[in-house]
Protein backbone atom coordinates (compact mmCIF):
# COMPACT_ATOMS: atom_id res chain seq x y z
CA UNK A 1 0.00 0.00 0.00
CA UNK A 2 1.65 3.11 -1.12
CA UNK A 3 1.72 6.92 0.96
CA UNK A 4 -1.39 8.32 -1.31
CA UNK A 5 -3.29 4.67 -0.71
CA UNK A 6 -3.78 5.03 2.66
CA UNK A 7 -4.25 8.87 2.82
CA UNK A 8 -6.76 8.19 0.37
CA UNK A 9 -8.62 5.46 2.79
CA UNK A 10 -7.75 7.64 6.17
CA UNK A 11 -9.34 10.72 5.26
CA UNK A 12 -12.76 8.46 3.57
CA UNK A 13 -12.87 7.18 7.87
CA UNK A 14 -15.69 9.43 9.17
CA UNK A 15 -14.82 9.25 13.08
CA UNK A 16 -18.45 8.64 14.51
CA UNK A 17 -19.46 8.26 18.53
CA UNK A 18 -23.08 8.90 20.73
CA UNK A 19 -22.79 9.13 24.34
CA UNK A 20 -25.61 8.37 26.80
CA UNK A 21 -25.90 8.92 30.84
CA UNK A 22 -27.98 6.01 32.75
CA UNK A 23 -28.04 7.19 35.79
CA UNK A 24 -25.09 9.92 35.89
CA UNK A 25 -23.14 6.83 34.22
CA UNK A 26 -21.53 8.34 31.29
CA UNK A 27 -20.79 5.60 28.37
CA UNK A 28 -19.61 6.11 25.39
CA UNK A 29 -20.22 3.83 22.16
CA UNK A 30 -19.18 3.79 18.46
CA UNK A 31 -22.09 3.75 16.61
CA UNK A 32 -21.22 1.06 13.80
CA UNK A 33 -20.31 -1.61 16.30
CA UNK A 34 -23.70 -0.61 18.02
CA UNK A 35 -25.56 -1.61 15.32
CA UNK A 36 -24.20 -5.28 15.84
CA UNK A 37 -27.11 -7.34 17.60
CA UNK A 38 -24.40 -9.57 18.94
CA UNK A 39 -22.15 -7.41 20.70
CA UNK A 40 -22.68 -5.20 23.42
CA UNK A 41 -19.07 -2.36 23.80
CA UNK A 42 -18.74 1.05 25.47
CA UNK A 43 -16.54 3.19 27.24
CA UNK A 44 -17.10 4.47 30.30
CA UNK A 45 -16.84 8.58 31.14
CA UNK A 46 -16.24 9.97 34.83
CA UNK A 47 -19.22 10.39 36.28
CA UNK A 48 -21.80 8.69 38.34
CA UNK A 49 -19.36 7.12 41.25
CA UNK A 50 -18.20 7.33 44.33
CA UNK A 51 -14.40 8.83 44.28
CA UNK A 52 -13.50 12.19 45.00
CA UNK A 53 -10.85 14.57 44.68
CA UNK A 54 -8.78 14.30 41.65
CA UNK A 55 -10.66 10.59 41.16
CA UNK A 56 -13.99 12.31 40.67
CA UNK A 57 -15.99 10.49 40.83
CA UNK A 58 -16.19 6.99 38.63
CA UNK A 59 -12.85 6.03 39.10
CA UNK A 60 -12.33 2.69 37.44
CA UNK A 61 -8.19 2.48 37.94
CA UNK A 62 -6.72 0.15 40.53
CA UNK A 63 -3.39 1.40 39.27
CA UNK A 64 -3.94 4.46 41.13
CA UNK A 65 -3.18 5.50 44.67
CA UNK A 66 -7.03 5.82 46.02
CA UNK A 67 -9.00 2.83 47.76
CA UNK A 68 -9.83 -0.43 46.08
CA UNK A 69 -13.05 -0.41 48.18
CA UNK A 70 -14.25 2.35 46.23
CA UNK A 71 -13.20 1.23 42.64
CA UNK A 72 -15.06 -1.93 43.52
CA UNK A 73 -18.09 0.39 43.96
CA UNK A 74 -17.72 2.22 40.96
CA UNK A 75 -17.71 -1.03 38.61
CA UNK A 76 -20.67 -2.13 40.41
CA UNK A 77 -22.43 1.47 39.58
CA UNK A 78 -20.94 1.01 36.69
CA UNK A 79 -21.94 -2.49 35.15
CA UNK A 80 -25.65 -1.71 36.35
CA UNK A 81 -25.56 1.24 33.90
CA UNK A 82 -24.02 -0.83 31.38
CA UNK A 83 -25.85 -3.56 31.79
CA UNK A 84 -23.02 -5.75 32.43
CA UNK A 85 -22.95 -9.11 34.52
CA UNK A 86 -20.57 -8.24 37.61
CA UNK A 87 -18.96 -11.85 37.65
CA UNK A 88 -18.65 -11.91 34.00
CA UNK A 89 -15.74 -9.59 33.79
CA UNK A 90 -11.90 -10.30 33.08
CA UNK A 91 -9.75 -7.43 33.25
CA UNK A 92 -6.31 -7.03 31.48
CA UNK A 93 -3.11 -6.27 33.12
CA UNK A 94 -1.27 -3.82 31.39
CA UNK A 95 2.38 -3.65 30.60
CA UNK A 96 2.37 -1.35 27.72
CA UNK A 97 3.20 -4.52 25.57
CA UNK A 98 1.69 -6.65 23.30
CA UNK A 99 0.95 -10.17 24.88
CA UNK A 100 -2.71 -11.17 23.78
CA UNK A 101 -4.34 -13.88 25.58
CA UNK A 102 -7.37 -15.65 25.21
CA UNK A 103 -10.03 -15.87 27.63
CA UNK A 104 -13.30 -18.09 28.88
CA UNK A 105 -15.30 -18.19 31.73
CA UNK A 106 -13.03 -19.73 34.01
CA UNK A 107 -11.26 -16.28 33.99
CA UNK A 108 -14.10 -14.17 34.94
CA UNK A 109 -13.80 -12.19 38.16
CA UNK A 110 -9.57 -11.75 37.12
CA UNK A 111 -8.12 -8.83 38.30
CA UNK A 112 -11.07 -7.93 40.22
CA UNK A 113 -11.73 -10.35 43.40
CA UNK A 114 -9.55 -13.35 41.90
CA UNK A 115 -5.50 -12.78 41.24
CA UNK A 116 -5.11 -10.91 37.99
CA UNK A 117 -4.03 -12.64 34.03
CA UNK A 118 -0.37 -12.24 33.85
CA UNK A 119 0.76 -9.36 32.15
CA UNK A 120 -1.08 -8.86 29.20
CA UNK A 121 -2.62 -5.59 27.00
CA UNK A 122 -4.62 -7.42 24.82
CA UNK A 123 -7.53 -9.76 25.50
CA UNK A 124 -9.71 -12.29 22.84
CA UNK A 125 -13.02 -14.79 23.75
CA UNK A 126 -15.24 -16.66 21.65
CA UNK A 127 -17.24 -17.39 24.79
CA UNK A 128 -20.42 -15.34 25.69
CA UNK A 129 -19.72 -15.43 29.63
CA UNK A 130 -17.54 -13.08 29.50
CA UNK A 131 -17.14 -9.40 29.55
CA UNK A 132 -13.48 -7.62 28.26
CA UNK A 133 -12.04 -5.19 30.17
CA UNK A 134 -8.99 -3.05 29.59
CA UNK A 135 -8.12 0.68 31.58
CA UNK A 136 -7.88 3.35 30.10
CA UNK A 137 -6.77 7.25 30.96
CA UNK A 138 -4.95 8.43 27.20
CA UNK A 139 -4.94 4.96 25.40
CA UNK A 140 -6.78 3.96 23.08
CA UNK A 141 -8.64 1.26 23.37
CA UNK A 142 -8.88 -1.33 20.29
CA UNK A 143 -12.51 -3.19 19.64
CA UNK A 144 -12.34 -6.35 17.17
CA UNK A 145 -15.67 -8.08 15.98
CA UNK A 146 -15.64 -11.16 13.66
CA UNK A 147 -19.85 -11.75 13.30
CA UNK A 148 -18.30 -14.99 11.27
CA UNK A 149 -16.69 -16.58 13.81
CA UNK A 150 -17.96 -15.05 16.72
CA UNK A 151 -15.40 -13.75 18.82
CA UNK A 152 -14.05 -10.55 20.46
CA UNK A 153 -10.80 -9.13 20.93
CA UNK A 154 -10.17 -5.93 23.08
CA UNK A 155 -6.83 -4.12 24.02
CA UNK A 156 -5.32 -1.44 26.00
CA UNK A 157 -2.98 0.37 22.87
CA UNK A 158 -0.41 3.04 24.64
CA UNK A 159 2.30 4.19 22.32
CA UNK A 160 4.56 1.81 22.84
CA UNK A 161 1.95 -0.98 22.27
CA UNK A 162 0.57 0.96 19.06
CA UNK A 163 4.09 1.12 17.67
CA UNK A 164 5.03 -2.54 18.14
CA UNK A 165 1.35 -3.08 16.39
CA UNK A 166 -0.86 -4.52 19.22
CA UNK A 167 -3.42 -4.10 17.27
CA UNK A 168 -2.09 -6.75 14.51
CA UNK A 169 -1.57 -9.19 17.62
CA UNK A 170 -5.03 -9.57 18.22
CA UNK A 171 -6.41 -9.48 14.89
CA UNK A 172 -3.40 -12.25 14.67
CA UNK A 173 -4.87 -14.19 18.27
CA UNK A 174 -7.82 -14.08 16.65
CA UNK A 175 -6.76 -15.80 13.24
CA UNK A 176 -4.64 -18.80 15.34
CA UNK A 177 -7.27 -19.22 18.02
CA UNK A 178 -10.62 -18.67 16.43
CA UNK A 179 -9.90 -18.82 12.48
CA UNK A 180 -11.00 -15.58 11.70
CA UNK A 181 -10.31 -14.23 8.64
CA UNK A 182 -9.43 -10.82 8.90
CA UNK A 183 -11.62 -9.15 5.78
CA UNK A 184 -14.52 -10.67 8.50
CA UNK A 185 -13.36 -8.53 11.50
CA UNK A 186 -14.60 -4.89 12.57
CA UNK A 187 -11.72 -2.96 14.03
CA UNK A 188 -12.95 0.24 16.10
CA UNK A 189 -10.54 3.08 18.00
CA UNK A 190 -12.30 4.37 21.20
CA UNK A 191 -11.95 7.82 23.21
CA UNK A 192 -8.32 8.49 23.19
CA UNK A 193 -5.76 11.38 23.04
CA UNK A 194 -6.55 12.88 19.45
CA UNK A 195 -3.46 13.74 16.63
CA UNK A 196 -3.17 17.61 17.87
CA UNK A 197 -2.94 16.71 20.96
CA UNK A 198 -0.51 13.81 21.77
CA UNK A 199 2.72 15.48 22.10
CA UNK A 200 5.90 13.47 21.64
CA UNK A 201 9.76 14.03 21.89
CA UNK A 202 12.09 14.33 18.16
CA UNK A 203 13.31 10.80 18.83
CA UNK A 204 9.73 9.22 19.60
CA UNK A 205 8.60 11.24 16.64
CA UNK A 206 11.12 9.15 14.46
CA UNK A 207 10.30 5.78 16.24
CA UNK A 208 7.17 6.25 14.50
CA UNK A 209 8.05 7.68 10.86
CA UNK A 210 10.10 4.61 10.70
CA UNK A 211 7.31 1.98 11.86
CA UNK A 212 4.30 3.74 9.68
CA UNK A 213 6.11 5.18 6.29
CA UNK A 214 2.83 5.02 4.27
CA UNK A 215 1.62 7.81 7.54
CA UNK A 216 1.73 11.09 7.28
CA UNK A 217 1.00 11.59 11.09
CA UNK A 218 3.26 13.98 12.07
CA UNK A 219 2.68 17.32 12.95
CA UNK A 220 3.65 20.40 15.16
CA UNK A 221 1.95 22.34 17.85
CA UNK A 222 1.07 25.83 19.02
CA UNK A 223 4.85 24.65 21.05
CA UNK A 224 6.68 23.94 18.15
CA UNK A 225 6.71 20.20 19.32
CA UNK A 226 6.25 17.36 17.89
CA UNK A 227 2.88 15.51 17.60
CA UNK A 228 1.67 12.17 16.15
CA UNK A 229 -1.37 10.98 14.99
CA UNK A 230 -1.91 7.63 16.81
CA UNK A 231 -5.59 6.99 14.96
CA UNK A 232 -3.26 6.65 11.51
CA UNK A 233 -0.92 4.30 13.61
CA UNK A 234 -4.37 2.13 14.83
CA UNK A 235 -5.85 1.91 10.87
CA UNK A 236 -2.29 1.56 9.41
CA UNK A 237 -2.01 -1.55 11.13
CA UNK A 238 -5.60 -2.88 10.70
CA UNK A 239 -5.18 -2.72 7.13
CA UNK A 240 -1.76 -4.25 6.97
CA UNK A 241 -3.27 -7.12 8.44
CA UNK A 242 -5.97 -7.25 5.85
CA UNK A 243 -9.17 -5.32 7.80
CA UNK A 244 -10.76 -4.27 4.81
CA UNK A 245 -11.11 -0.12 5.10
CA UNK A 246 -15.43 -0.11 5.90
CA UNK A 247 -15.00 -2.18 8.73
CA UNK A 248 -12.57 0.88 10.91
CA UNK A 249 -14.57 3.02 12.66
CA UNK A 250 -13.30 5.93 15.04
CA UNK A 251 -14.90 7.17 17.95
CA UNK A 252 -12.88 10.90 17.43
CA UNK A 253 -13.11 11.28 21.22
CA UNK A 254 -10.11 13.18 22.72
CA UNK A 255 -9.47 12.21 26.01
CA UNK A 256 -6.97 15.62 26.51
CA UNK A 257 -9.92 18.02 25.25
CA UNK A 258 -13.31 16.27 26.32
CA UNK A 259 -13.37 17.29 30.58
CA UNK A 260 -16.06 14.26 31.07
CA UNK A 261 -12.96 11.83 31.02
CA UNK A 262 -10.34 11.01 32.61
CA UNK A 263 -6.58 11.96 31.14
CA UNK A 264 -3.03 11.26 32.77
CA UNK A 265 -1.24 14.13 30.40
CA UNK A 266 -4.16 17.05 30.91
CA UNK A 267 -4.25 16.02 34.88
CA UNK A 268 -0.38 15.25 34.88
CA UNK A 269 -1.03 11.90 36.55
CA UNK A 270 -3.35 12.94 39.30
CA UNK A 271 -6.71 11.55 37.92
CA UNK A 272 -8.56 8.67 37.56
CA UNK A 273 -8.93 5.76 35.14
CA UNK A 274 -11.62 4.85 32.38
CA UNK A 275 -12.63 1.61 31.18
CA UNK A 276 -13.40 -0.09 27.88
CA UNK A 277 -15.90 -3.38 27.75
CA UNK A 278 -16.95 -5.62 25.04
CA UNK A 279 -18.90 -8.55 25.25
CA UNK A 280 -20.66 -11.43 23.16
CA UNK A 281 -24.42 -11.45 23.23
CA UNK A 282 -26.09 -14.96 23.36
CA UNK A 283 -29.67 -15.09 21.98
CA UNK A 284 -31.46 -14.58 25.53
CA UNK A 285 -29.27 -11.43 25.28
CA UNK A 286 -30.21 -10.15 21.34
Amino acid sequence: MTREEFIGIYRSIVPEHAYREVNGVGIYTIPAFSAFPGIDHGFSARTGGVSTGCFSSLNLSFTRPEQRENVMENYRIFCAAANIPVDSMVMDAYEHGTTVLCVDRNDNRRGYDRPALPPCDGLVTDDPEVTLITGHADCMAFYFYDPVRKCIGLCHAGWRGALDRIGSEVIHTMQTACGSDPKDIECGVGPSICPKCFEVGDDVAELFEIAFPVCTLLGVNRRGRATVDLWQVAAAQFLECGVRPEHIHLSGVCTFEDTRLYSHRRDKGKTGGMAAYLRLLDHTDC
